[in-house]
């Protein structure tokens, strides 16, 4: 055996064993159909932030109605090609309520190294669209269409209010919409970044894609060996519910607040992704602990809503190249009271209320209150830096400044604004806008696919259906018919 053969022979085993460790994804080497493909995004995507710096966080209407178009060469195309971006001073607002700066997106979405590869995940999915995560599996790219994205950018402002409204909301969260042309005589492909609902996924067990409906709603599992992680359905629904213990009332309030805003947007069809993780001993004593219940009480009502924990120090003004991180951001507080801050490390809020999921025994945070201070003239005590409010002498925030609501961990709501936007006691955990801690298990939750309109179609293939299947058996039903049949199935499925 030649040595090429052997060398060949050694990197095919290598790549199987890789594959068997990452049994719900496969690597998009430069062997892979759609390695090209990736490649132009990730060109594309570093190409346009290190040459359009859209740092906005007080929007107008134009900007959630822009596109803005760009031209690169790729390192592995030579003739021109070209990207736009869709609502990027929209998206980046988002990005920064959710704690991802820019440095950070930049490096998870398109790094440096041409050798961190996507993943392909591989799924069931009959929509015959593409799906990438990102190397850390934080960052899922998904292709849509033309009509999603001219839809998307109608109810964008709607969908951004919402999130502004219900900062713990089950739906996806968007944090870029992009197109790409490879050549001036092919057609554009378009594509979103969101976050991973299933991230970190490692030790997932089951996934299903719930839309409260029957037919149709039966998945063969996979087999014992198989590389394809399957996506189960209602009909496959271990136990039949999900046991959410304490956060049930809130996760019922939640369904109810997100499907009447989908219903207000005339869509149909989406889905409840959920994946079941079982809680270790260790966790479940975790989450009773004094300290933790503490510590995430004051993550619960922070103004901040991080998903990728930055540090308390980090701000979008840090220079670290190559992205140009030193235009002036003028960020007022839009979220509503002014901020407080704490030198300490425990807080509750003003009325000591509590918030849904918190534990409700000898362990509870309300008997060991700890007063929050207001954030004084001369800036955050805890931060040791000015806050938002200090301006250059004009009444314009200095360029020098970020919003401190939106880096300072103490910045807070009072309980009756965490009431109203009905926010929950968030998790020590990565992700913990879409993970909810149950009884026993640890839950990965997020409402995905709102992009179906009612459409003459759609009607069409509602009276079609009603013929022959049962009625309000299957999907394709009026917007409003589809939420509560929606918010009825979770009622009853729900523990």
């Amino acid at each position: 055996m030649s040595k090429l053969t052997a060398v060949k022979r050694q990197g095919y085993f290598t790549r199987v064993r890789k594959r068997w460790k990452q049994r719900d994804v496969r690597e998009i080497d430069d062997q892979h159909p759609k390695y090209l493909f990736t490649q132009y995004i990730r060109h594309g995507v570093r190409s346009f932030l290190l040459n359009h710096d859209k740092k906005k966080m007080f929007l107008s209407k134009e900007d959630h109605e822009e596109v803005t178009r760009h031209e690169f060469t790729s390192p592995l195309h030579q003739s021109p090609m070209g990207f736009e971006s869709y609502a990027p001073g929209v998206f980046y607002s988002l990005r920064q309520r959710i704690g991802l700066s820019s440095v950070e997106y930049l490096e998870t979405v398109s790094p440096l190294d041409n050798q961190d590869f996507y993943y392909e995940f591989l799924t069931n999915s009959k929509s015959g669209q593409s799906f990438f995560l990102t190397r850390n599996k934080q960052l899922m790219i998904k292709t849509i269409t033309k009509s999603e994205v001219d839809f998307f950018m109608r109810i964008l402002n709607k969908y951004i209010q919402h999130f502004e409204s219900f900062p713990h909301s089950l739906l996806v969260k968007f944090v870029g919409m992009y197109s790409i042309q490879v050549s001036k005589f092919r057609k554009p492909v378009y594509f979103v970044v969101m976050l991973s609902i299933y991230y970190p996924g490692e030790r997932i067990q089951y996934r299903y894609d719930i839309k409260g409906c029957k037919i149709g709603r039966f998945t063969k599992p996979a087999e014992d060996g198989s590389n394809v992680v399957v996506i189960l359905k209602e009909q496959n629904l271990k136990d039949g519910k999900l046991f959410l213990g304490q956060q049930k009332e809130w996760f019922l309030q939640q369904i109810e607040i997100d499907t009447k805003f989908l219903q207000s947007i005339g869509v149909l069809d989406y889905s409840l992704l959920v994946g079941m993780q079982p809680l270790q001993g260790d966790e479940q004593l975790q989450n009773h602990q004094m300290a933790s219940v503490v510590s995430r009480i004051q993550k619960s009502v922070a103004r901040e809503h991080c998903v990728f924990k930055p540090s308390p120090h980090h701000t979008e003004n840090i220079n670290i190249a190559p992205l140009p991180e030193t235009s002036s951001i003028s960020t007022p507080n839009t979220l509503g009271t002014d901020a407080k801050c704490s030198s300490d490390s425990e807080y509750v809020s003003d009325e000591g209320s509590t918030l849904p999921g918190m534990v409700q025994d000898s362990t509870s945070v309300q008997q060991n209150p700890i007063q929050s201070r207001s954030t004084s003239s001369l800036g955050c005590p805890c931060l040791g830096r000015p806050s938002s409010a200090q301006t250059n002498g004009s009444g314009v925030t200095s360029p020098s400044m970020t919003s401190h609501t939106l880096t300072c961990t103490y910045a807070t709501i009072s309980s009756e604004e965490a009431s109203r936007q009905n926010r929950r006691l968030l998790p020590n955990y990565r992700n913990e806008l879409h993970v909810i801690d149950g009884d026993d298990q640890r839950y990965y939750l997020g409402i995905i696919d709102f992009f179906t309109r009612y459409t003459f179609k759609k009607k069409l293939e509602n009276a079609y259906k009603r013929v022959i299947y049962p009625k309000l058996s299957f999907s394709t039903v009026h917007p409003d018919i589809f939420a509560d049949r929606f918010r009825k199935y979770w009622d009853d499925h729900t523990a």
